[in-house]
C-alpha cells in the first residue's frame, strides 16, 4: 500500500473544469512518471442530480470535447 501511495505524488488533477454541456464537463488530469516524462489525459464527465453517471477518458483536449458535445 506505501508504495502505491508514494505512486499518488506524481499526479496532480486540475480543481477545474470546463464546462460543455449542462450536463457534462471536461477535466484534466497531468502527472510525471517516475523517470520524468510529463503526460495528460481528459476526463468528460456526465453527472446528474449532483452525482457522477459516467466518465470517459480521452487522449486529447480535442477528442474530449468532441464526446461531450454528442
Amino acid at each position: 500500500m506505501k508504495a502505491q501511495i508514494d505512486e499518488l505524488r506524481w499526479f496532480r488533477l486540475h480543481k477545474q473544469f470546463t464546462p460543455v454541456r449542462s450536463d457534462r464537463l471536461i477535466g484534466l488530469a497531468e502527472w510525471i512518471d517516475p523517470d520524468g516524462f510529463a503526460d495528460e489525459c481528459y476526463y468528460v464527465l456526465t453527472y446528474r442530480d449532483g452525482k457522477i453517471v459516467d466518465m470517459q477518458e480521452c487522449p486529447t483536449r480535442r477528442q474530449a470535447l468532441r464526446f461531450a458535445r454528442r
